[in-house]
């Protein structure tokens, strides 16, 4: 398998999931995060390309269309698209880990980033509506499940 496209903030939604303690499973919008976390949590190597918009993840999705995500972020009023909100999302994540839309490395590097980086970007990542606090807690879980 050539390098599997992901967006940032995915790879770190699946850390954190991972850290509570969720179960993957397939969800009605089709979309691929189930999938994806089988293969990044049992393969640490798996190489990845992080970039800024529709990815692995998003291509089995329903609110795929035509490249962009239709849905929107429901907990904040007025809702934002979610393709904007998550756009900007990323883009401040790799500005945090100080990495570039495009770069390729292993979920094992990337891990090493994130630990090394780790201070501010719970706070970048929290869902709307969501503890800080439990996603930084569970982030670290994730971590150290995966030895990172």
């Amino acid at each position: 398998m050539q390098s599997m496209t992901l967006r940032p903030h995915h790879l770190l939604d699946i850390i954190t999931a991972y850290g509570a303690g969720a179960e993957f499973k397939p969800h009605p919008y089709g979309h691929a995060v189930h999938t994806c976390a089988d293969i990044v949590l049992n393969d640490l190597d798996t190489e990845v390309e992080l970039i800024v918009g529709a990815d692995f993840i998003c291509e089995p999705c329903i609110h795929l269309v035509e490249g962009r995500c239709d849905d929107v972020v429901s907990q904040l009023d007025p809702p934002p698209s979610k393709q904007d909100y998550n756009d900007d999302l990323d883009r401040r994540v790799f500005a945090h880990l100080g990495l570039q839309h495009g770069a390729v490395m292993t979920v094992r590097e990337f891990l090493q980033i994130v630990r090394e980086r780790f201070e501010g970007l719970p706070e970048i990542c929290v869902h709307p509506k969501r503890s800080v606090e439990e996603r930084a807690a569970n982030l670290a879980a994730g971590l150290k499940k995966l030895g990172a």
